[in-house]
């Protein structure tokens, strides 16, 4: 089952190292995904990944005259635009048109979009079989846990 078919999920708290500290962090199971993929495909760990976010925080509000420890930024806050700056980024029109962006339905393919009428009780069923809903990727799934503990 893929995320677009599952809906959008409940927040899923993880362990995560922010420079050698333990500290935990909730965000939803797809931008979990997300991290894991950004980070894989820039060589980083989702911890390094997480600290030089926490980094970058820190020295934005040191360049702001702001002492760090008082920003009323948070990390998951920082951490969710960061995912949505980093894809926005990447996007481009001819990007946009493959996904099919700009044919009158932007849910298509995105975790809102509602499945034909037939296929919404199969999914209804497979979700009720499986004891709610399961990662799309059991291994990815497992490597996003471990990941964040090393």
């Amino acid at each position: 089952m893929n995320t677009s078919q599952a809906g959008v999920e409940p927040l899923r708290s993880q362990n995560i190292m922010i420079g050698g500290h333990r500290t935990s962090m909730r965000l939803e199971p797809s931008m979990w995904d997300a991290l894991e993929d950004i980070g894989r495909r820039e060589g980083l760990t989702v911890n390094r990944l997480c600290t030089q976010i926490k980094e970058r925080i820190e020295e934005q509000a040191r360049r702001r005259g702001i002492d760090p420890e008082h920003t009323d930024v948070t990390l998951t806050s920082a951490v969710r635009v960061f995912i949505a700056s980093y894809y926005r980024r990447a996007c481009t029109e001819d990007g946009h048109l493959r996904a099919g962006h700009g044919g009158s339905d932007p849910f298509v393919g995105t975790p809102f979009d509602l499945p034909p009428p037939g296929e919404a009780e199969a999914v209804k069923a497979a979700v009720a079989a499986n004891g709610g809903y399961q990662a799309p990727n059991p291994t990815l799934a497992g490597s996003v846990r471990s990941g964040l503990d090393a």
